[in-house]
């Protein structure tokens, strides 16, 4: 087949479809180049989910009559007047892509005037060709009227998602901006019925209104700057945490997806998250635009920093420093044996005190580490379908049963490593994974070395054989989660890693809150971690709380 040199229109349609993929898309362009005019007040309008029209109108610097005749052309831009000036970007847009690219697969209609122009100027694009131009008697600021979304591109249009899908994506893209400039007035229609109305207001009240099971007071206000960096916005402090991911993560003002940032802000919460829990996050790194790669990805929601390591710990440090303001105080796991063993997860570990209605004293013998010899106990019950309350000679205990068999089955799984026992699968499961997951898997065998056989094959990885203690209903989950912590591998090292994934195994197999667990299972759970010591988790939570009766007496003014 003969090499030929592509029609200039059928480049510029597929050029657009790099930048615009749907409705959610051209609002994001739309509104980022309404923040870079310096508007203070936006609203988009949505009609059929925005597959009829998009509307967004601003109040911002606007643009004259020569400068509207040059928007919608090709690499025309006011952002940046050299390649240099990519280092010191600090606006959204800057390669003068986006409304060509709008421009290019529908019929678009641009109105703005300036503060200096008696009258503005209307132009109508239909699919990259400019229809007419002529004044029009406007207000300040710019409005952008998009109809009919890859009219000229069938293929393209029949991907769009329905109206109530679109509209949804789009709805969520403008609360991102919402969330990431609160100072900004914005008004979201959809159908001509008002969905947000937002006045200029805090952060904190804006996620008020975004996010209505999210308590005020567990709300903290984050504003830290190092090394040059800066990290601003507000996050939940435990034990208040959500059912599903709620990050929003933006560097310079930008929403971004980063592995790097989100991974370093669950090892943040490391020390505090269930299964299936989630904090809730908004958080905006402010960095020198020369430290960062925006340039990687058509609609730049992915960045590459120079110095990985130096963000990752800069945010888990900044976002885990938050929660130390909030602890009551440190009490120290007290192992008065000396046969006992020093273990690195029994360190001291920070504990939540979320009852206030006992006050125990600075000096109080209670304690997260609690061993007699000889051991005689005997099991009251358990409440809140996770505490076994244990009554010994000298105390009460108060045993978290999850974090007792999470930390045995670790335990166990670690003394194996080298001869994992594993289950070869009667049927082989195939799970789709993204191109950058599946880069991980081909980087690392850390999984073949924990007990897991696969192979990759077209977008997919296929799996035949996993260690025993993983159901095979847990695994997808359990490898988007190994995953993640894979991409880490690079800044920490594969032990520190592979204990992390380890230690998420057992979490998922262990003894769950609610789960029944009768008399005999109670007591053979509590000897386990008498006889072996052991005082926290694989994750540093604290598996006994103890209290001396004597503390109690003292209390009750007994003694």
């Amino acid at each position: 087949m003969k090499i030929k040199k592509l029609d200039p229109s059928v480049v510029s349609r597929i050029a657009a479809g790099e930048v615009v993929t749907g409705t959610h898309s051209v609002v994001k362009e739309l509104v980022e180049n309404s923040i870079d005019a310096g508007a203070t007040r936006i609203v988009v309008e949505l009609l059929n989910g925005g597959k009829d029209e998009i509307k967004v109108q601003d109040n911002g610097e606007g643009m004259d009559r020569d400068d509207l005749l040059s928007c919608f052309e090709p690499h025309a831009t006011s952002k940046i007047s050299n390649f240099e000036d990519i280092y010191l970007l600090r606006s959204f847009g800057f390669r003068g892509e986006a409304l060509y690219s709008i421009c290019q697969v529908s019929k678009t209609k641009i109105t703005s005037r300036t503060d200096r122009s008696q009258v503005g100027h209307e132009v109508e694009i239909v699919a990259g060709n400019l229809i007419y131009e002529k004044p029009n008697a406007c207000q300040k600021g710019t409005v952008v009227v998009v109809k009919d979304l890859f009219f000229n591109v069938p293929a393209r249009r029949k991907f769009l998602k329905s109206s109530a899908v679109e509209g949804r994506m789009a709805t969520e893209t403008f609360e991102r901006f919402c969330l990431s400039h609160p100072h900004i007035a914005f008004i979201l229609l959809r159908d001509q019925q008002i969905v947000y109305n937002f006045v200029p207001s805090t952060l904190i009240e804006r996620v008020k209104v975004l996010f209505k099971d999210v308590p005020r007071d567990s709300l903290i206000s984050l504003d830290v700057e190092q090394h040059g960096m800066r990290l601003s916005g507000c996050v939940t402090k435990p034990p208040f945490f959500r059912n599903k991911r709620s990050l929003f993560t933006y560097v310079n003002g930008r929403y971004v997806v980063s592995s790097i940032v989100q991974s370093a802000i669950y090892s943040a919460y490391s020390d505090f998250l269930n299964q299936k829990e989630h904090p809730l996050v908004v958080l905006n790194l402010d960095v020198p635009p020369k430290d960062v790669d925006v340039n990687i990805h058509p609609q730049k929601l992915e960045v590459k920093f120079s110095d990985e390591e130096k963000v990752f710990k800069f945010i888990r440090d900044s976002v885990k420093g938050l929660f130390e303001k909030v602890v009551v105080r440190k009490i120290p796991v007290v192992i008065p044996s000396s046969k006992a063993t020093d273990h690195k997860l029994s360190e001291p570990v920070d504990t939540y005190r979320n009852s206030t209605d006992v006050q125990i004293s600075e000096h109080s013998t209670a304690r997260t580490g609690y061993f007699l010899e000889p051991l005689n106990f005997n099991i009251i019950g358990i409440v809140r379908g996770r505490y076994i309350i244990v009554e010994t000679t000298e105390a009460l205990l108060v045993v978290d049963f999850h974090a007792a068999h999470e930390r045995l089955i670790y335990d166990e799984i670690m003394s194996c490593i080298d001869r994992m026992p594993t289950i070869d699968l009667l049927m082989n499961i195939e799970i789709p994974l993204r191109k950058s997951e599946l880069d991980v898997l081909e980087r690392t065998d850390l999984l073949k070395k924990i007990g897991f056989d696969y192979q990759i094959q077209a977008g997919k990885i296929i799996v035949n054989r996993i260690p025993k203690w993983l159901n095979q209903g847990d695994l997808k989950e359990f490898l988007i989660q190994s995953i993640d912590e894979m991409k880490l591998i690079d800044l920490q090292s594969f032990e520190e890693v592979m204990r992390k994934i380890i230690a998420d195994m057992a979490c998922k197999n262990a003894l769950r809150t609610k789960d029944r667990l009768d008399n005999e299972q109670a007591i053979f759970l509590v000897q386990q971690i008498f006889d072996k010591k052991i005082t926290a988790c694989p994750h540093g939570r604290p598996i006994i709380y103890s209290i001396e009766f004597r503390e109690l007496d003292k209390f009750f003014e007994r003694i």
